[in-house]
């Protein structure tokens, strides 16, 4: 919510006395404290107000959404006098609809961390220490790099769907379909969809710190950071909390935004409308996300970062309702300057060539789809080696896709064939793309060969995107689904075992 709302709401809500009662000054200082996060001083400045106002009342609910309370909000919401403007109104329907989604969820906190939790399904609860290493590790890279510090806890909500991210957030569910959205950051918190509700998963970690980054520059601009600014930092903070991992930056930011650029599909760093997630497709999204990514980053390296502090330090001082003054103080140039420069250099930067090989020719009449979906049945059913014979087909046809080489290997593997299945899955340069239960074998294989530091790489990138797959929280082993074979052990790491454990009670294929 934008910081002139509750000026907005204190006049639609004055009458005789209340400016006097209150103060707008006050006012505003508790606002404030809640849009950056500060809800410690929020409160703090709640308590030794005694007024009863409508303006006092909306902020109470507003605090009590930041921290996640929605009953509260809504008993305070229900008020007449709150539910006849807009500003009461909407947030009144967003607790309620928030209050009913989080009903019986469960909240773990790490109080030394400083993080806290919220589960809508308890058997997610395996994946926590996982998401508070990541949460911790970001944080502490993220308030690095934008000169500010979040304040403790830092809070996430787990949802199980888009209904409930809708729910929680106010993002409407049409627009987190239309864009692929699984997670936002907004009322003070992250809301992010289990990594068990999609079929592949989806890289979690990074999306988690992306949202932190978020919540961390609104703080640090009192949320006055323009859109284009947002995504791009927070598309920059995504990685730079860990080391390099395998297709980082594939495709590069350059090379989309330049081609967007030539070919007259770019959306536009300053045409982005509200939220990335509400663009008409994802296709436009990518394309935006790509340009921010692009354009953020050309400004940080022609400026440095302490330019980046500068640039927040000054937005959130200023009462100007776009960046450009902001821009000129620090960096000399407003944002059309900086857009004009970035799109020069873009058009003169060489244009990045795929070298990727063609699909291998399909024969007449046969379709490596139906193989593919008849080789997964016929494991489904225990027909591994059937299986292998189908999945063959469709991997070599496809062959840098890395979900049909898994399946292929893993079909081998469960008929007794291991060293044709670790030919099967091929090497790193085989694929064109990171899939959890590929790294999972992957560092199977190399567990069985030896090397301990490629298995733990492998194992821990397939977590970062599909950590509730069984084959990929179980290390590359799977339950057989032919009848008299030995069910597969547990993982020796305890987080790991706990995964593997979630993950086969709630297996989804």
């Amino acid at each position: 919510m934008k910081r002139f709302v509750t000026a907005a709401l204190a006049l639609a809500l004055s009458g005789p006395g209340v400016a006097n009662a209150l103060g707008t000054s006050r006012a505003q200082a508790i606002a404030d404290a809640i849009t950056e996060l500060d809800v410690e001083r929020a409160r703090a400045l709640l308590e030794k107000t005694d007024s009863a106002s409508p303006t006092l009342s909306f902020e109470r609910a507003r605090l009590a959404v930041y921290v996640g309370d929605c009953d509260t909000a809504s008993a305070i919401l229900a008020s007449a006098e709150l539910g006849s403007t807009p500003e009461g109104a909407g947030l009144g329907e967003l607790a309620k609809s928030c209050a009913r989604a989080t009903a019986g969820a469960v909240v773990e906190e790490d109080r030394d961390a400083g993080v806290w939790i919220r589960l809508q399904d308890e058997a997610d609860r395996a994946l926590v220490p996982f998401i508070v290493d990541v949460a911790v590790r970001s944080r502490k890279q993220i308030e690095s790099d934008l000169g500010t510090v979040l304040p403790r806890p830092l809070r996430i909500d787990l949802v199980r769907d888009l209904f409930t991210l809708s729910a929680v957030s106010g993002l409407p569910v049409t627009a987190a379909e239309t864009t692929g959205t699984v997670a936002v950051a907004r009322w003070g918190r992250v809301t992010m969809i289990s990594p068990r509700a999609t079929h592949l998963g989806y890289p979690w970690e990074d999306t988690l710190a992306h949202e932190i980054a978020h919540l961390a520059l609104t703080r640090a601009t009192r949320d006055r950071a323009p859109l284009w600014l947002q995504e791009g930092v927070a598309k920059r903070e995504e990685s730079r909390w860990r080391s390099a991992r395998p297709f980082d930056g594939t495709p590069s930011a350059d090379s989309v935004a330049r081609a967007a650029l030539l070919s007259g599909r770019s959306v536009g760093v300053d045409k982005l409308g509200p939220s990335i997630a509400m663009l008409p497709t994802p296709e436009a999204a990518a394309t935006a996300f790509s340009e921010v990514t692009s354009f953020v980053a050309y400004w940080v390296r022609e400026n440095g970062v302490p330019a980046l502090h500068l640039l927040a330090n000054d937005l959130k001082g200023s009462s100007a309702e776009d960046a450009d003054v902001a821009l000129r103080s620090v960096s000399g140039y407003d944002l059309t300057g900086w857009i004009l420069k970035w799109k020069s250099a873009l058009v003169a930067s060489p244009e990045l060539v795929s070298t990727e090989p063609p699909h291998a020719p399909v024969p007449r009449g046969d379709d490596p789809t139906r193989r593919a979906r008849l080789g997964d049945l016929l494991f489904a059913r225990g027909h591994s080696a059937e299986a292998a014979t189908q999945l063959e087909v469709a991997s070599k046809a496809f062959a840098k896709e890395p979900s049909l080489r898994f399946r292929w290997a893993r079909a081998l593997c469960d008929a007794g064939r291991e060293a044709d299945g670790k030919t099967a899955l091929g090497r790193l340069e085989d694929v064109r793309s990171v899939h959890g239960g590929w790294q999972a074998l992957s560092g199977r294989f190399s567990a069985t060969a030896g090397d301990g530091p490629a298995a733990e790489a492998a194992f821990a990138l397939g977590i970062a995107v599909d950590p509730l797959s069984e084959d990929v929280a179980c290390e590359g082993q799977w339950t057989p689904r032919a009848a008299g074979k030995p069910g597969p052990g547990l993982p020796n790491d305890a987080r790991r075992r706990a995964l593997c454990a979630s993950a086969r009670l709630l297996p989804r294929d």
